[in-house]
């Protein structure tokens, strides 16, 4: 199989679970709207925001450093599990050291046993990194995605029903251990592999300094993604941030959904590939298309369809969420552009690079967020959304200065891709929403017009006409490699 029949199989595979795991985040997290409130999910955000970062310590972008090696020993791979396990075992003792010190600044005893709870999750994710990164080495797509559908099932199951039982908050935390105590089992066996005695005569620094230098990326980036929610828990309560928490998550899922495995598909295949100029520019510009036609116009079409998506989900007891909702969307189409720059960091080895971006990038972000919090969640939101629009200009300056890959012609087509079918799209759906019908209606009807406005420019303009057949080609290739898998 050549590798482009193997990235186009992976990314079938892929994109076809993460289908299935939208649908079933999506139908959770209806579920437990309706039977949780606002401050339960609050709480759980309160602490997540917190101890968040230990995760990343847990992965030390190890995981990422095994994938983009071009060799990979045996003795090499042991010791790397045994070092994310103990940084998991480390990290897991910390947070619950740390357990007086999230109470305080938040104010709310009942975090304190919250956080022990969710501390678990870190050992069993140190357990479960290595076996994640060599499913993803062989390219073994079908075999993560069967673990994460399988455990993300597994887990809403329990949530639901211990939010049945009046569990409340509980029913969260559940989940998130299930979660990932089913995929480590899953994974591992999967691998079918029983990692051997620590070497200490076999040296991992090759792959520390790769890590060390994603971590302090991830670091920061994770700072700036969580800043929003300590403040908000902070200074405005449970509450607000409840209502803040299911906006991000509405708008992460679907971003997550499609970034985080098309990451998996695209870092070991540009790894490959790295020194090949011709071949590595041509899967990044196909590679882009994902994001400025589907991902991007998703977002700016959810963005007018704010209101009605919220009441048919939710709920009217969850209308507040509406705004907040519509003004993540905006920063999401950036959010969702700027993965490709990510790529060419990892796959380049270059994240050294990448840390002297972050560096001077992320804490003006941070400000720019910050200085939204008097406006509540929607000033917060706000201030997201254009910092991650100047996040993603300076990310393409920088990478193509970085690594010598011509950025210039990405930039033009996001531009060109946002203007002529994103912003018809979003303007088409907007126009359902001044009819005097039923939330519903509105949504479905919406949806079904911005995708028509889509259509209908793909036959217009020969450009994006192009564009959607080159998408249809590698669609057709990845839903074969998915026939031929399954």
């Amino acid at each position: 199989m050549s590798l482009s029949d193997a990235a186009a199989r992976g990314a079938g595979v892929t994109l076809a679970t993460q289908a299935v795991r939208i649908a079933l985040q999506f139908g959770s997290m209806v579920v437990l709207a309706r039977l949780l409130s606002p401050e339960d999910f609050g709480l759980i955000a309160m602490v997540t925001a917190v101890i968040g970062i230990a995760d990343l310590i847990r992965d030390f972008g190890l995981s990422s450093a095994a994938i983009q090696a071009k060799t990979l020993t045996v003795p090499e791979r042991d010791n790397l599990f045994w070092l994310n396990s103990g940084l998991g075992l480390v990290c897991g003792l910390i947070a619950v050291a740390a357990s007086p010190l999230i109470v305080g600044l938040y104010g709310e005893p009942r975090l304190a046993a919250i956080v022990p709870a969710l501390a678990t999750v870190f050992f069993v994710s140190g357990l479960n990194t290595q076996y994640r990164a060599g499913l993803s080495r062989e390219l073994r797509f079908g075999a993560l995605a069967g673990a994460d559908i399988v455990s993300q099932l597994i887990g809403i199951a329990v949530a639901v029903g211990l939010a049945v039982d009046g569990w409340d908050y509980w029913a969260i935390v559940a989940q998130q251990v299930v979660v990932a105590v089913i995929a480590l089992i899953a994974n591992s066996y999967n691998c079918r592999w029983l990692p051997g005695a620590p070497n200490r005569k076999v040296s991992v620094r090759r792959f520390m300094r790769f890590g060390g230098g994603l971590l302090g990326t991830q670091v920061i980036s994770y700072a700036t993604k969580n800043i929003d929610n300590v403040l908000l828990g902070a200074v405005w309560g449970a509450g607000a941030l409840g209502l803040y928490s299911r906006a991000y998550q509405l708008l992460m899922m679907p971003l997550n959904q499609i970034n985080a495995p098309m990451t998996r598909v695209a870092l070991p295949v540009l790894s490959r590939i790295q020194d090949d100029g011709e071949q590595y520019s041509r899967y990044l510009q196909r590679a882009q298309l994902v994001a400025c036609y589907v991902t991007a116009t998703v977002f700016a079409v959810a963005c007018v369809l704010a209101e009605p998506l919220t009441l048919v989900l939710f709920g009217e007891q969850w209308l507040g969420l509406a705004p907040i909702f519509a003004v993540l969307a905006l920063g999401g189409v950036f959010r969702a552009l700027v993965q490709i720059a990510y790529w060419i960091y990892l796959s380049k080895g270059r994240t050294g690079a990448q840390l002297r971006l972050e560096l001077w990038v992320r804490p003006l972000m941070i400000g720019v967020i910050a200085a939204g919090l008097p406006w509540g969640a929607v000033g917060i939101a706000a201030g997201h959304s254009v910092a991650y629009f100047g996040y993603w200009a300076a990310s393409f300056w920088a990478v193509g200065r970085d690594t010598g890959v011509r950025t210039s012609p990405l930039v033009r087509k996001t531009v060109s891709s946002l203007l002529l079918v994103s912003l018809p799209a979003a303007a088409g759906a907007y126009l359902i929403t001044l009819l005097d019908v039923a939330p519903l209606a509105v949504l479905v009807l919406g949806s079904v017009t911005g995708l028509t406005m889509v259509g209908l420019i793909a036959l217009v303009v020969p450009a994006v006409r192009e564009d959607f057949k080159l998408l249809y080609r590698f669609a057709r290739r990845a839903a074969g490699g998915w026939r031929r898998r399954a």
